[in-house]
């Protein structure tokens, strides 16, 4: 084989290929290629596409980005993987993106490295996609703050549109639940059921989420005499075992462990358990984000459900629905509730534990 035909076999096809193979024009190949909706006979369109099929034409969406088009892709850079909570933002971003919208989403796994976090956004820029949601969380949100705001500037620069799912300090709509009123929500629960000694598991402290919940529950459990010990640590099982260890270790006379994730909660309870204390009998145990480590746990876990599904098919909703002159728009607050289990207990009595399906208790936050 020649060098001459190697390279021939080796180019991408165009659009004047499609048209040449398909023996029409190349504004007709192009409008059957985009779905434009200009009206073509089917028998052409048919051949427009064979054609495309046989020369191998693939289009070029960067270059369509570039002209001032939409490549319907979209970016979801999550936390971590394996933490059961993003698994559930990311199926509900994918399928909303294929059913909804006809759009491809890729998801990038950050594994809780704000450097990583940045750095996959840059290569989304790179892309030109049209939007990007950020669902990272449960790590040190503020040191590369400064650098993460830069490049979220430069996306919608670039015409690309960022939303989060959580509160970052930075100037994108936030499709979050009212972290103040988890807060709140958590200690009226606590309250209500007569704990008066108590441990607090969160997350790392430099997290303007976990910011929020601890300083809301914390003011309003100082109203009722309630002595609280707090522990940052990472939000993995792994570190909930170890915090519960530790807070068992300095107070060992708490009667609740409130948890800032149900992978937190989970580890907890799996080292109490094998420390053979009875739960709820002699702790309590609550989480957050009823994911599905919430009904593997045993006794199932009492927890808050933060819709994390809606709040990541908000954020994809209005980044197809809007441009990047949108971006000053607020987002929208996601609804919070109670989902009472077997893992928490009233100090005079158990409390009634809740169908894990339709037994919410306390008000819905909207």
């Amino acid at each position: 084989m020649s060098k001459a035909t190697e390279e021939k076999d080796t180019k991408n096809a165009t659009l004047v290929d499609v048209a040449k193979t398909a023996g029409v024009s190349v504004s007709t190949a192009a409008r059957v290629l985009r779905n434009s909706g200009y009206p073509v006979d089917q028998k052409l369109k048919e051949r427009v596409n064979a054609a495309a099929k046989a020369v191998g034409y693939v289009p070029n969406l960067v270059a369509r980005r570039l002209r001032g088009g939409k490549q319907g892709v979209v970016g979801l850079v999550i936390g971590d993987m394996l933490d059961s909570h993003y698994g559930i933002i990311a199926e509900s971003v994918t399928k909303r993106a294929e059913t909804a919208h006809s759009t491809f989403a890729i998801v990038c796994n950050m594994q809780r490295d704000p450097l990583l976090e940045i750095k996959y956004l840059r290569k989304l820029l790179e892309y030109r996609v049209d939007g990007i949601i950020l669902a990272g969380g449960g790590f040190d949100q503020w040191t590369h703050r400064d650098a993460l705001a830069e490049t979220v500037d430069e996306l919608n620069r670039a015409g690309t549109i960022v939303a989060s799912l959580m509160p970052r300090n930075i100037e994108v709509p936030v499709f979050s639940a009212d972290n103040e009123a988890i807060g709140i929500t958590k200690a009226n629960f606590i309250v209500q059921n007569g704990h008066t000694k108590i441990g607090i598991l969160l997350g790392p402290a430099r997290n303007d989420m976990t910011k929020q919940r601890m300083q809301a529950m914390t003011s309003h459990l100082s109203g009722y005499m309630v002595d609280y010990a707090i522990a940052n640590i990472d939000s993995t099982p792994e570190a909930g075992a170890l915090g519960a260890a530790e807070m068992l270790a300095r107070n060992p006379d708490f009667s609740a462990l409130i948890c800032g994730s149900d992978a937190i909660a989970f580890g907890a309870i799996s080292y109490l358990r094998g420390e053979g204390i009875d739960i709820p009998g002699r702790i309590s145990v609550m989480g957050l984000g009823n994911t599905r480590l919430a009904t593997l746990c045993t006794p199932a876990l009492t927890t808050v459900e933060m819709n994390f599904d809606r709040a990541g098919s908000a954020a994809l909703d209005f980044i197809t629905s809007h441009d990047a002159s949108a971006v000053s728009m607020p987002g929208e607050v996601i609804s919070h509730s109670l989902v009472v289990r077997d893992s928490f207990a009233r100090l005079n009595g158990p409390a009634e534990p809740g169908a894990e399906d339709t037994q919410h208790v306390g008000v819905t936050i909207s």
